[in-house]
């Protein structure tokens, strides 16, 4: 499985709203749907991300990627054996690409605060003995989201019911500030994309 790690920082939402031209009209209303500046840039970086490495794995134009969902609107590409991932949180975009099967990716950012609630919530009670801080929970937490990601039904299972510790291929890998939760057959090997990079692969189309 690979993974691609994006940071972001600052990102200023009028620099970067000429790139939605380089999405079809049904990607860029979904991005200007999102409410704040920090939603949409994510959202944005998030599709630029996606639709640029599926092309460069697949040789399929961008324009020509096409997708259908699974029984709970897991995204899947169109007549192609490549699997697929994506999660964003403040900060971080990660994808993940497989053509070994079902896969799932999580990122979290280690300082975000948890309330007592999620650790009732998600939290098995053996977990909740030993996962005493807010970045412990997110290490567990990563790893349980990028499992049922995998198996596509995310949150609609109790996560109390999920053991972090006894999930199958599936690992929690800590980059710097953040936590990423992979979860799929092989070794995840997790590299980094600088924002520069990315939008160089569209300077053309804008």
């Amino acid at each position: 499985m690979d993974i691609i790690l994006l940071k972001t920082n600052n990102e200023n939402w009028n620099e970067l709203s000429g790139y939605l031209g380089c999405l079809d009209s049904a990607r860029r209303k979904s991005v200007l749907k999102k409410a704040g500046d920090g939603d949409k840039i994510n959202a944005l970086l998030s599709r630029l991300l996606l639709l640029s490495e599926l092309e460069k794995r697949t040789g399929i134009p961008m324009k020509k990627l096409s997708f259908v969902k699974g029984s709970y609107g897991k995204p899947y590409l169109k007549n192609s054996g490549l699997f697929f991932s994506m999660s964003h949180t403040n900060g971080a975009i990660a994808a993940a690409f497989s053509e070994d099967g079902e896969i799932g990716v999580d990122v979290e950012k280690k300082s975000r605060v948890i309330n007592e609630r999620m650790f009732e919530r998600a939290l098995s009670e053996d977990e909740r003995k030993t996962a005493k801080t807010s970045e412990a929970f997110l290490d567990l937490w990563v790893r349980k989201e990028a499992f049922l990601k995998r198996l596509g039904i995310g949150i609609t299972r109790d996560l109390r019911t999920v053991s972090a510790e006894s999930l199958p291929d599936t690992v929690s890998i800590d980059c710097g500030e953040f936590f990423v939760g992979a979860s799929g057959k092989g070794t995840a090997e997790l590299s980094e994309i600088r924002l520069s990079e990315l939008l160089d692969r569209f300077v053309k189309l804008v």
